[in-house]
C-alpha cells in the first residue's frame, strides 16, 4: 500500500509499506476520504511531538473507509464493503503502549489501508448511512469535536449562542448547534473571509476587531440586562471559544447575564488573566469540552443522516494522496481554505 509518512518541519513522503496485518479481532479499512486537521498542520509545520506525531510514522486521524478485511473472531455485524467512520481514539487497544494522543493522530488516515483492534460497532466502527458521502463521511471527526462542546454546554433549542472562531471547529461548531435546533447563532472572528463563510452557512457574523461584541448583541437581542454586579450583560445562554485567543475569555465573563454558560473547546497554551468575582456575580458555569465519546458520534451521524446541516460548505479542497505535500501547503497559505480532504479515487 502506499502511506504518507511524517519524518519531521515540512518532511512528508508518500511511500510503499506492507499492508496491515489482520488478526483475529481485527478489521482492515480501506480509505476513500481522510481529512487534514489542525493538528496535523501543526506537526507538519512546528514538529508534532506534543500532539503524539512521531517521526518515521503514518498520521492522519480524519476518514470515512469501507471495510477491506475482517477478522474471524469480529462480530458478525461488521461485514466486508460496509461504508464506515472510524474512531481513531479507540483504533488500537488501550493497552498497545500508546498515548491517547498517538493512538488517534498516529492512526493512518493517510495511509490507503488502516488496521482496527477489537473492532466493534459503537466502539471504534460506526457504520455511515447511505446519504452520507465519503467527503460528508471524513468530517464526522471534527464534527464530533464541536459536537461534545455543545453537549457539554447543555445546548437547545432556543438557546441563543455565540461561537468565537470561524475556522474549521467553529463553524462544526455551528452546525452541530443547527443539528440540535437552535436557531439564533453568532459566530464571531477576525477574518471577513471566514465570517462571509458563516453567513453562507446561515450564522450572524460579527467581526470583533471592528466593533464592540456587547453593544452588537444588545441591539440584537436586547440591551436591558444587568447582572448581580450591576454590569450590563448580553441576552446569551451559551457562548463556545474555539479561538483560544486570551481575550476571548475575560470579555465573556464581562458581558455573561445571570446562568450563563461557557464551554472552553479551544487548546490554550498560555494562561490567562481572569477575575472570578465576575463568575460569581454571573454565576456561569464554566465547562471544558475534549475530544468526543460515543453519544456525540451518534449524534453528529443521525445529523448528517437527516441532512440538517450545512457541513458540506466547509469542504474547499481536493487532493489525491500522493500530492498531500502540496496540500499542507494550501492549508497554511491559501486564504480561501478550511476543510481539505486526501481523495484515495483520485
Amino acid at each position: 500500500m502506499k502511506a504518507a509518512i511524517y519524518h519531521g518541519i515540512e518532511n512528508v513522503t508518500v511511500e510503499e509499506m506492507p499492508m496491515p496485518e489482520c488478526g483475529p479481532k481485527d478489521v482492515i479499512l480501506k480509505t476513500v476520504r481522510a481529512g487534514i486537521c489542525g493538528t496535523d498542520i501543526g506537526a507538519y509545520y512546528h514538529g508534532g511531538e506534543a500532539a503524539g506525531i512521531f517521526p518515521e510514522n503514518q498520521f492522519g486521524h480524519e476518514m470515512a473507509s469501507i471495510v477491506y478485511k475482517v477478522g474471524e473472531e469480529v462480530p458478525s455485524d461488521i461485514k466486508e464493503g460496509m461504508r464506515v467512520f472510524l474512531n481513531p481514539c479507540t483504533s488500537k487497544r488501550p493497552d498497545c503502549g500508546l498515548s491517547l494522543f498517538e493512538i488517534a493522530d498516529e492512526c493512518g488516515a493517510f495511509s490507503q489501508y488502516v488496521q482496527v483492534q477489537d473492532a466493534r460497532i459503537d466502539y471504534n466502527i460506526f457504520p455511515l448511512p447511505e446519504n452520507v458521502s465519503f467527503d460528508i463521511g471524513a468530517l464526522v471527526e471534527p464534527l464530533a469535536v464541536a459536537m461534545h462542546g455543545v453537549n457539554m454546554g447543555g445546548g437547545k433549542s432556543g438557546d441563543k449562542v455565540v461561537i468565537f472562531g470561524a475556522g474549521m471547529i467553529g463553524l462544526s461548531t455551528y452546525c452541530a448547534c443547527i443539528g440540535k435546533g437552535i436557531k439564533d447563532i453568532v459566530v464571531v472572528d477576525v477574518d471577513d473571509w471566514r465570517l462571509k463563510k458563516a453567513e453562507e452557512m446561515g450564522a450572524i457574523p460579527f467581526n470583533s476587531a471592528k466593533g464592540d461584541l456587547l453593544k452588537f448583541l444588545q441591539e440584537l437581542y436586547g440591551g436591558d440586562l444587568i447582572n448581580a454586579a450591576n454590569a450590563p450583560a448580553a441576552n446569551i445562554d451559551l457562548y463556545i471559544d474555539t479561538a483560544g485567543v486570551k481575550s476571548i475569555i475575560p470579555s465573556i465573563l464581562g458581558m455573561a447575564k445571570q446562568g450563563a454558560r461557557l464551554v472552553i473547546v479551544a487548546l490554550y497554551h498560555n494562561n490567562i488573566k481572569i477575575n472570578p468575582y465576575e463568575i460569581v456575580a454571573s454565576e456561569m458555569n464554566v465547562i471544558g469540552s475534549f475530544a468526543y465519546q460515543t453519544p456525540d458520534i451518534k449524534d453528529v451521524i443521525s445529523c448528517l443522516e437527516a441532512e440538517s446541516t450545512p457541513i458540506e460548505k466547509i469542504i474547499t479542497h481536493h487532493f489525491p494522496l500522493d500530492k498531500i505535500n502540496e496540500a499542507f501547503d494550501v492549508a497554511k497559505n491559501a486564504k480561501d481554505a478550511l476543510k481539505i480532504l486526501i481523495n484515495y479515487e483520485a
